[in-house]
Parts: C-alpha cells; sequence; structure tokens
C-alpha cells in the first residue's frame, strides 16, 4: 500500500530540485547558448527542440524569454548571415516559425500534474510534448504553405524527415 506522507515527501522534494534547475541561470544560459550554437552548425536550427526543453526545464517566463531569444538569433544570422531574401513572404515565414515556437513553449511549459511529481511524470511529458509541440509547429507551417508556397514543396515525407533530424 502507499503511504501518502511519503508520496507527498517525494512529490515536494521532486518539485523543489525543479524548481531548483528552473530558476538556476547557469541552464538557462546554457540553453540559450545551445540554442544560439546551432545556429552556426545548421541553417534550419531546432526550434520546436529548444522550445519543448526550455518550456519543460524553465519557469514560464524565461522559457519564453529563452525560445524567443533563439528564434531572434536564428533569424538575424539567416537574414544577415545567409542572405535570406528580404521578401515580405520570408519574413512571414519567419514570423510563423516564431509564433510556432511560442506555442510550443505554452503547450510545453503547461506541465500536467503528473509531470510534477516524479522524474518518470516528467519524462512521460518530455515525449509527449516533444510530439505534441513537433505537431502544433509543423501544423501552423502546413495550414500557412498553401497560402505561402511560392514554388517550393511539402508533404508528409518532408514533415517525417523534419522529425528525423
Amino acid at each position: 500500500m502507499f503511504d501518502s506522507a511519503k508520496i507527498s515527501t517525494l512529490a515536494q522534494s521532486f518539485e523543489s530540485a525543479w524548481r531548483s534547475l528552473a530558476l538556476s541561470r547557469l541552464l538557462t544560459v546554457t540553453i540559450l547558448a545551445l540554442g544560439t550554437a546551432s545556429n552556426v552548425l545548421y541553417a534550419h536550427t531546432p526550434l520546436v527542440a529548444f522550445a519543448v526543453i526550455s518550456g519543460i526545464a524553465l519557469t514560464r517566463r524565461r522559457a519564453f524569454s529563452v525560445a524567443l531569444l533563439i528564434w531572434l538569433v536564428n533569424q538575424s544570422v539567416g537574414f544577415g548571415l545567409r542572405g535570406y531574401p528580404l521578401t515580405t513572404t520570408a519574413f512571414t515565414w519567419g514570423a510563423l516559425m516564431g509564433l510556432g515556437t511560442l506555442l510550443v513553449v505554452a503547450f510545453a511549459s503547461w506541465r500536467p500534474s503528473f509531470a510534477q511529481t516524479t522524474w518518470l511524470g516528467h519524462w512521460l511529458w518530455l515525449a509527449i510534448a516533444v510530439l505534441v509541440g513537433f505537431g502544433l509547429y509543423q501544423g501552423l507551417i502546413l495550414l500557412a504553405y498553401p497560402v505561402m508556397a511560392d514554388g517550393h514543396w511539402m508533404d508528409g515525407a518532408i514533415v517525417v524527415k523534419l522529425f528525423v533530424k
């Protein structure tokens, strides 16, 4: 039989550990540094991954700030260094990517009660947040795609390749 006092103590210690990590400046700076560095290595920063990690690991306010900063660096590198065209279409795609990133942070930072008591629940929520977050982000892109296609092609196979990356 479960001892409710023991379960309550475990939940409190988990929440205390999570709060300590979530308020850590080192973790915040590390996520931001990795997100920024990924722009140098890869043209398409995994915004969903950084949004989920931020949403799950940081406080909601910090998560939104970090994800927004990573997106801003991504856009700055794209338009400034990689020579993305300065067109309405390109800016609109960038804005949609930013909106998608913020939607993923909002979802991941929801942290349902099962994710707030044990590491198992936390890891389960991480897996759910990655899958649903990717669906939210790509769903937004696919909704806009017919209007914004601009000569490119996108289908389910491309979305699967993006998920695997």
